[in-house]
């Protein structure tokens, strides 16, 4: 832990933790004519010849074992920038991920506090309306420009001027001139004023009573609840409801949401019932306005901050409670650099700060669903839509011999214009972008692959190219076959592209929107297709899974999912469980207002005991089943598993050093390893790639020998072979 000294002697030695793999600290001496800084402070230190780095002061000592030590160069911070539960938070989980303390507070402070000129954090300002709607209408008779980005404000409010650059491309301008004409104000901080908090004057569920009473009864104490809610059960009402109360306490909440998009939804929803500061926390924020958030939460001048994964460290003056929307969802892992899950973290936080922390999901994963049939958390049931819809209507799409239509069959056609003509919008989800997935050849068979990945290309007709969604890499269509020189080359499969085209072209008086990653790159983009869905017209929505979860469209009646077999045929044994998550979270979506819902999956194997168990039965049923499996094949969450995973250019080079690791390794009962295997994709921007898979009944255990791992290997390397330890892994690639 971090050590400090009585306050009535100057500390000689100050611990400090670095960006740096080979120790969790390193001592430094302080200068005559410095004070002590402050733990949880940044400072700025020397390091090897010429560098100057920036550092966190983690403890303050009288002595070090080491001599000679050089002295700290700068104070930059003349406050904690890292209160004390932080730093704890900071340092379990950087034991637990195997990682230098220092990398783990460098993975967690925003970019703006690693920088060494420390220079003051930028001023966001946020825009909310003033006036009323008919008080801006006469004001504003001839600036109808003006008048738009206000009724947009007054609806959407409080925003960033540039998150309204869709509505006008001078915003920023125009905010300024309706703050003139004294319409809006502006904040540092999101304020929500007291008379603008709606009331939705709706009596809550018997269910849901239950789960807010049983929330409320541990607050200020750590206890875990989940919350599971079928789709349109109401769970974000009961986050409100809590929140209401945590502001009524004077305490602050932490909300995560697993994706960008789905913030400022959540966001609107709370600010318009809370009476509050809020801000927004994602990797899309500048490093400056992500540093604000910072600062305003551990100032406690916010009162609500709504997240994505990397929002579980932000630093709160008196933090009441964590929730963590979609527990489930698999973007709370961390899939580059130090792999965290920030759900794991946020029970860790609960347990450091003795607050509730609530995870909610439709389709809880099975370890937390583990953890509460074992009564480690508490499992609160919502069982019954809050508009009292049933749930929506499963066919089974046969696609077997059938004719496809740009990826869809002629029933699953004239039941997307049976809705249409009825006034009500389709969704058609595939979790492929793109035009086709692939190129072939008819003559030799011959596929279009990438020449530095394991993968095959794409092809984006807008581009009218191919391209590796693995490095994106670009390749020109070619004329010829260039393996046996043949001209019988086409795409094969279908993407959102393709199969956005083929609709505009069927239905081509209704609009068409696309959701995935090619189409919507900016939250403007993002705000821009919702708007598009949101003025209640018939349309038909196709996107990849960003649209999976957490959305709310009340006129969407169907919801048509493509492609979903590739799951029967994989090697990652929670495969079904994702499907299964995917398809309960996509199905949801289709009858949440006062319209029926449909849902039609398109398979070719209608008949799979996959489909029979989820369906006939429920999400619930079919993990309990999941579950025995999993504990008779000793796969987690019945063990603990960890992936070591490396990557070089040269193949047998990486074969032979992960296999000088299993040969390294103590004999352990306790220990199963597979491996050295090639990854399931074995080459990815011209590196090859190799794991081990360690499984264990004990975690203790498992942690020990990746930690001798570790301190035996790590120079021991004389390839330079890239590898790293995956603790709790949610993928084998």
């Amino acid at each position: 832990m971090m050590q400090n000294m009585q306050e009535t002697t100057k500390p000689q030695v100050v611990q400090v933790a670095l960006k740096v793999p080979f120790a969790p600290h390193l001592d430094y001496s302080l200068p005559d004519d410095l004070p002590p800084p402050p733990v949880g402070g940044r400072v700025l230190v020397p390091l090897g010849r010429n560098k100057q780095l920036v550092g966190v002061v983690v403890g303050l000592v009288a002595k070090s074992e080491f001599k000679n030590l050089k002295p700290i160069s700068k104070i930059l911070d003349a406050e904690p920038l890292l209160n004390a539960a932080t730093l704890q938070l900071l340092q379990l989980a950087a034991k637990y991920y195997q990682v230098s303390f220092g990398e783990m507070i460098f993975t967690a402070i925003p970019a703006w506090f690693r920088k060494t000129d420390n220079r003051p954090i930028p001023i966001h300002y946020w825009w909310q309306t003033t006036a009323s709607l008919e008080q801006a209408q006469t004001a504003l008779k001839s600036a109808p420009k003006q008048l738009q980005v206000f009724e947009y404000l007054q609806l959407h409010g409080p925003l960033q001027s540039k998150t309204m650059s869709h509505i006008s491309a001078t915003a920023a301008q125009v905010c300024r001139q309706l703050q003139e004409k004294q319409l809006i104000d502006s904040s540092e901080v999101c304020f929500v004023e007291t008379d603008q908090a709606v009331d939705p004057g709706f009596k809550l569920t018997e269910d849901q009573d239950h789960a807010l009473k049983q929330i409320q009864t541990s607050k200020n104490q750590f206890k875990v609840h989940l919350l599971d809610g079928i789709t349109g059960s109401g769970k974000t009402e009961i986050y409100i409801r809590l929140i209401n109360q945590l502001l009524a306490n004077e305490q602050q909440a932490l909300v995560l949401v697993p994706e960008i998009g789905l913030t400022p939804q959540l966001f609107q929803e709370i600010s318009q019932r809370i009476n509050g500061q809020m801000a927004i926390l994602h990797s899309g924020l500048s490093d400056g306005a992500r540093a604000r958030v910072w600062h305003h939460a551990a100032k406690g001048l916010v009162d609500v901050v709504v997240s994505t994964r990397s929002g579980i460290f932000t630093p709160f003056k008196k933090l009441g409670a964590v929730l963590v929307d979609e527990e489930h969802d698999l973007s709370y892992k961390q899939q580059q650099g130090i792999r965290y899950s920030a759900r794991d973290l946020a029970v860790l936080r609960g347990k450091i700060e003795q607050i509730p922390v609530v995870l909610g999901s439709a389709t809880p994963s099975f370890e937390t669903l583990n953890h509460a049939t074992n009564k480690r958390y508490q499992w609160l049931k919502l069982r019954s839509r809050t508009n009292h819809n049933p749930m929506p209507s499963l066919t089974l799409q046969n696609t077997q011999s059938k004719q496809l239509n740009q990826g869809l069959t002629q029933q699953t056609l004239s039941s997307i214009e049976s809705h249409l003509a009825d006034g009500h919008q389709v969704l058609v989800f595939l979790n492929r972008r793109g035009w086709s997935h692939k190129l072939i050849c008819n003559e030799c068979s011959w596929v279009a692959k990438c020449d530095d990945c394991d993968a095959y290309l794409t092809y984006h007709k807008h581009l009218d190219l191919l391209k590796c969604h693995h490095c994106e890499r670009r390749y020109s269509l070619p004329e010829f076959c260039p393996s046996c020189g043949s001209q019988e080359v086409e795409t094969m499969g279908a993407g959102t592209e393709k199969i956005a085209a083929g609709l505009t072209d069927q239905f081509t008086d209704t609009a068409v929107v696309r959701f995935d990653r090619d189409s919507v790159r900016t939250p403007a983009q993002w705000q821009k297709n919702l708007e598009i869905v949101r003025s209640g017209k018939p349309c038909v929505i196709v996107g990849t899974q960003m649209l999976s979860k957490g959305h709310d469209f009340p006129l969407l009646s169907l919801v048509v999912v493509v492609n979903v077999d590739n799951s029967f045929f994989s090697a990652d044994f929670r495969a079904t469980e994702y499907l299964a998550q995917l398809l309960v979270q996509v199905s949801g979506r289709a009858g949440r207002a006062k319209t029926k819902g449909d849902v039609i999956i398109q398979t070719q194997f209608p008949e799979h005991e996959f489909f029979q168990s989820l369906f006939k039965e429920n999400y619930e049923s079919f993990a309990q089943q999941q579950l025995t499996e999993r504990a008779q094949m000793r796969f987690p969450p019945y063990t603990h598993m960890a992936i070591i995973r490396g990557q070089h250019r040269n193949e047998r080079l990486l074969d032979q050093f992960l296999q000088q690791l299993v040969d390294g390794l103590e004999q352990n009962d306790d220990l199963s390893v597979l491996g050295p295997l090639p990854a399931p994709m074995q080459k990815r921007q011209k590196l090859f790639r190799m794991q081990l898979i360690l499984n264990s009944n004990d975690r203790k255990s498992l942690h020990q020998t990746i930690h001798q791992l570790k301190a035996k290997n790590s120079t021991d390397n004389q390839h330079n072979i890239q590898w790293f330890v995956d603790i709790d892994p949610v993928s084998f690639d």
